[in-house]
């Protein structure tokens, strides 16, 4: 996928479809957050210390279905990093279709043990700049 480094690969699992052997659309958003832990963890290497986020918002565009045991990509990169948030682009493709079957913009933002706002750590902030900058070189 141009202007993308990263994908989370997975295979459309039975108890994910609904009676049409399409994939039910609140499970768009688990395949999100399984792209996301794993693009913290494995490319940026952040392993356990992720900081606790929290959607705050989440658009999501349904270009074709995906349906039960395709193979799909979920393609992450950063869009914006700001104070206390990062947004997150997503697209997903399917095997063999170079199409996106779907896209998404999702903001998470980093919240305390109380589950307020605050400034993103400064170890994550230099992780995702130091992506973006590499990915725009």
């Amino acid at each position: 996928m141009e202007g993308f480094r990263y994908h989370y690969d997975l295979e459309v699992r039975w108890s994910e479809v609904d009676a049409q052997r399409i994939v039910f659309n609140a499970n768009y958003l688990m395949y999100l957050d399984l792209a996301y832990q794993e693009f913290f963890r494995s490319e940026l290497r952040l392993y356990d210390d992720v900081p606790t986020t929290v959607i705050a918002t989440s658009t999501q565009t349904f270009l074709k279905p995906a349906r039960w045991r395709d193979k799909l990509s979920i393609w992450v990169r950063p869009k914006r990093i700001g104070n206390t948030s990062v947004t997150l682009e997503f697209v997903m493709t399917r095997e063999g279709e170079p199409e996106p079957i779907f896209r998404a913009e999702t903001v998470y933002v980093h919240v305390n043990e109380n589950g307020r706002p605050e400034p993103i750590p400064a170890f994550w902030r230099d992780r995702l700049m130091a992506y973006q900058e590499e990915a725009l070189a």
